[in-house]
C-alpha cells in the first residue's frame, strides 16, 4: 500500500513533461509584461516587434499543448497545473489587449490633433481658387478654402 502511494505522488506532476511548455509560457508572460509596462508609460501602440514575438510564442505553446494531448491522458494534477498556467496567460493577455486598445485610441487622438493643426495652418495661408481653378487675388478675408467656390 505504501509503495502505491509513493508511486502516485511521484507521478502527480511530471515536470520534465511540462518543462519546455512552462519555459515558453514564462517567456510569453515576460514579453507581455514588458509590453504592458511600455504601454502604461505612454508609449505609442506601434509595438510591431513584440507582436511577432508574442505570435511565435503562442504558436509554440499551441504546438506543445497539441503534442501533450496526443501523448495520452493527463492526471488531474497535471490538468490543474495547465489550467493555472493557461489562466495566467489569458489574464495577462486580457490586460495587454485593454492597454493596447487604450494606446491605439491615444495614437488616433494624437494623429487627429496633428492633422487638425496642419489643416488649420495650411488653410490660413493657402490660396483661394475660383470656379475655373485659377487663384482668386481678391479673396474675401476669412474665406480660406481649398475647394473651388462652387463646392465650398
Amino acid at each position: 500500500m505504501l509503495g502505491a502511494r509513493v508511486t502516485a505522488e511521484s507521478k502527480s506532476l511530471d515536470t520534465g513533461r511540462f518543462a519546455e511548455l512552462d519555459r515558453l509560457i514564462d517567456e510569453l508572460i515576460a514579453v507581455i509584461d514588458d509590453e504592458n509596462a511600455l504601454l502604461a508609460s505612454g508609449m505609442p501602440a506601434s509595438l510591431a516587434a513584440t507582436t511577432g514575438v508574442k505570435s511565435n510564442l503562442a504558436g509554440s505553446i499551441e504546438e506543445h499543448l497539441r503534442a501533450l494531448g496526443a501523448s495520452g491522458p493527463i492526471s488531474p494534477e497535471e490538468r490543474a497545473h495547465l489550467d493555472e498556467r493557461v489562466g495566467l496567460v489569458q489574464s495577462k493577455a486580457k490586460d495587454n489587449l485593454s492597454r493596447l486598445a487604450g494606446a491605439i485610441g491615444a495614437s488616433r487622438r494624437r494623429i487627429a490633433a496633428v492633422v487638425a493643426a496642419v489643416r488649420e495652418t495650411g488653410t490660413a495661408t493657402a490660396p483661394v481658387y475660383g470656379r475655373t481653378g485659377n487663384r482668386i487675388a481678391d479673396a474675401p478675408p476669412g474665406r480660406a478654402s481649398l475647394l473651388p467656390d462652387r463646392l465650398a
